[in-house]
Formats: C-alpha cells, structure tokens, sequence
C-alpha cells in the first residue's frame, strides 16, 4: 500500500505533527522533507534539520560568550547579565525556528 506521501495525497496526512520541537504541517511541507520528517521516525540519520540545527549550537554559543564576555569586561551588575543572556535566547530561538519552517516549507 502506498503512503500518502509517495502518491503525493496530502489530505490524507495528519493535519499537524510535533518534530524537533516545532509543531508542522506535513501538508506544507515540500515532497522531499515531508519524507525525510517520516522517516526519522525510524532513521534519526534521516534528519532535514541538523544541518541547521548544529549552527543554531553554534551560533548561540558563540554569540552567549561575546555577550557574557563584554557584559563582564564592563562590570554590569549579574542580573543584567542573566537578562541579556536570556533575551539573546529567546531571539535565537524565534530566528532558528523561523529559518527551520522556511527550511521544511521550502520557502
């Protein structure tokens, strides 16, 4: 029996699946990714994402010890420090998860 995902029938597909952490519509995603995101369900390898998902480590560690760094290195009170950081998070976080969607979307 074919899967909807070979014979192209995206109505039959769930409406949204959680994947990586991000809640997506199979049904958007291109042929090629909506594939790949079935298949890591049995293959991790198989993953559209960790190519993306190894620069957002990067990138957030990178950017969390300049920041660190400078806050330090002008004696900033801690607290401010932990806001910073925290804020930083949160802004990578939304610009990873954006650049993912666009990713599987094919956008």
């Amino acid at each position: 029996m074919a899967t909807p995902a070979t014979t192209g029938n995206v109505q039959a597909l769930p409406h949204r699946v959680s994947f990586r952490g991000l809640d997506i519509e199979l049904a958007r995603c291109t042929p090629t990714n909506r594939q790949a995101v079935q298949a890591t369900e049995t293959d991790a390898a198989a993953n559209p994402l960790a190519d993306l998902e190894a620069l957002e480590e990067r990138v957030a560690a990178e950017a969390a010890a300049k920041l660190a760094g400078d806050l330090l290195r002008d004696q900033r009170p801690n607290h401010d420090i932990e806001d910073a950081l925290c804020d930083l998070r949160v802004y990578l976080d939304e610009h990873f998860t954006q650049r993912k969607l666009i990713r599987l979307y094919g956008r």
